[in-house]
């Protein structure tokens, strides 16, 4: 990530979200420090989890802290505990992130590590079913669809620069348009994203998100473009934001119909209207999660329409069997990123496995490592460490 070390704050208390605590060693003393932290928050001076991080760099360790008057046992489930997923989807977990309860109180404790710069998102579970916000954490992450869901960060974290700084002004422009799909039958809407100063004389490198206009619109890809062209992290590129699914598709068009949408329907579209290169090399197709098989798909077609993929957090629908088939195929070289979050337990060993099998076969590729999850906040925040690695200079 694009951050500088003269940025990070030694942190050598444990941090309580605004109330800071002494550590403390012994079991009488790790008591009292917590009855002590319980009266704040009961007081409303301070909040939850408790981060300790010695020191820059470090492991952190959380303590969550939940109140159940009840005397049911609540659960945390979250990126770093899990979330009771298996990767083969064949059984969840309901014990997963059981608390202890705190001598004989009605406060409920768990204890866990995390990485160096992490940020993590987790709920409070009571029973099977009733999943919450902790109540005593005002931080939250950011969720498509509205969903509330709790979120912390080690003292370290720091959040990308092209959202932590105001928008770059001028920034590039976007177009709304319609592809009349045959491959797929029906009309896809696009967004096409137009770099500060296009010439539509130009010969512009390409990023074409398969399933991105929610990446564009509310995962503010644009701004992220914006940010990286105005600081140089990237050449000016043309982006293409496409919807490629339909609410209601029970197959989604998977496999031919979705590869000839991808590599000729959609660039053939682009090309016609926009100032933009005939090389494949400078095109890559970018894919989220569920859409990685498509793109991978795309990326290896015999119509060698793309010469970069970005693959951010893949999901298990990219299995094994996939994977190797994939790699089989003779293919030009492709230039790869791969976006892995280091708790995302039910989905790292698909992004481990496609690293594997795509170096193996010869392709250029870069494993972007970061400590999060399986969620939106993750591939938002570092999708321009990926854009970086296809677009940048190596």
């Amino acid at each position: 990530m694009r951050f500088t070390t003269a940025a990070l704050k030694p942190a050598a208390l444990i941090a309580v979200f605004g109330v800071a605590v002494s550590c403390a060693r012994g079991p009488d003393a790790a008591d009292r420090v917590l009855e002590t932290t319980i009266a704040a928050i009961e007081a409303g001076r301070a909040t939850t989890p408790l981060v300790a991080q010695p020191s820059p760099g470090s492991d952190a360790t959380v303590t969550f802290l939940v109140q159940s008057a009840d005397g049911q046992a609540p659960r945390i489930v979250s990126d770093v505990t899990g979330w009771g997923e298996s990767p083969d989807d064949s059984a969840f977990d309901l014990t997963i992130g059981t608390m202890a309860q705190f001598g004989s109180t009605d406060w409920w404790w768990l204890e866990t590590r995390v990485a160096p710069r992490a940020r993590i998102e987790y709920l409070v579970v009571l029973g099977e079913t009733d999943y919450r916000i902790d109540p005593n954490n005002p931080r939250r992450a950011w969720s498509r669809g509205g969903h509330d869901i709790s979120e912390l960060v080690t003292p370290d974290y720091l959040p990308p620069q092209e959202f932590a700084d105001p928008p770059v002004a001028p920034g590039g422009r976007t177009v709304e348009a319609t592809i009349d799909s045959h491959a797929l039958g029906a009309p896809r809407r696009v967004l096409v994203y137009l770099p500060p100063g296009y010439r539509n004389d130009g010969a512009y490198p390409v990023a074409v998100f398969h399933s991105g206009r929610g990446v564009a619109r509310e995962g503010q890809a644009p701004r992220v473009l914006d940010w990286l062209i105005a600081h140089r992290e990237i050449e000016p590129i043309v982006g293409l934001f496409l919807d490629s699914y339909l609410a209601g598709d029970a197959d989604n068009h998977e496999g031919r119909p979705m590869r000839s949408f991808l590599t000729e329907e959609a660039p053939a579209w682009l090309a016609a209207r926009y100032g933009v290169t005939a090389r494949a090399d400078g095109w890559a197709v970018l894919a989220i999660s569920y859409g990685a098989k498509d793109a991978l798909d795309a990326a290896l077609s015999p119509a060698q329409a793309y010469g970069r993929l970005g693959l951010l957090i893949p999901g298990r629908r990219l299995t094994s069997a996939d994977l190797e088939g994939f790699a089989r195929q003779p293919a030009h070289r492709l230039r790869v990123a791969i976006l892995a979050g280091r708790y995302d337990q039910a989905n790292l060993a698909t992004a481990r496995k496609a690293r594997q099998a795509l170096a193996d076969a010869g392709h250029a590729v870069e494993y972007i490592d970061v400590p999060e999850g399986h969620n939106p906040t993750t591939w938002r925040d570092h999708l321009g460490d990926v854009l970086v690695s296809l677009f940048g200079a190596r």
